[in-house]
């Protein structure tokens, strides 16, 4: 009897720990989201400085997540998110293309999206 309730607090524990990360994943991947989708806006009304500032602080929310990050998902995720918020920096360190930065901004907050469904429970994720 004790091993089956220590089983059961055990696969208990595990599922919390899981919808905990997908919970904290789907949170911070919106905030970064929100933050890049007014930097895109900032953009359009030409407001680059501002729409710099703003993914710079994006960059440094998720550089500073780093550690977690590594822990919970696969490294090939992590790193072109990293590549995307660069390309998307320099860009707007040109000030010339906001059709360039708007693909660039699409292409992170597509991997984002794209960081939360792998975590999610899903059929598709098991098999």
């Amino acid at each position: 009897m004790r091993r089956l309730v220590a089983s059961i607090l055990l696969v208990a524990a595990l599922a919390g720990g899981a919808a905990a990360h997908v919970w904290y994943l789907t949170h911070q991947t919106h905030v970064l989201s929100q933050q890049l989708e007014q930097a895109q806006q900032q953009v359009q009304k030409g407001n680059w400085d501002v729409a710099y500032d703003m993914t710079q602080q994006a960059w440094e929310q998720w550089e500073g997540q780093m550690s977690y990050l590594h822990i919970t998902l696969h490294h090939e995720d992590i790193d072109q998110v990293s590549t995307a918020f660069q390309e998307a920096l320099a860009i707007l360190e040109q000030q010339e293309q906001p059709g360039e930065y708007a693909a660039a901004n699409a292409r992170i907050l597509y991997q984002l999206e794209l960081l939360v469904e792998a975590e999610l429970p899903s059929l598709k994720n098991i098999l």
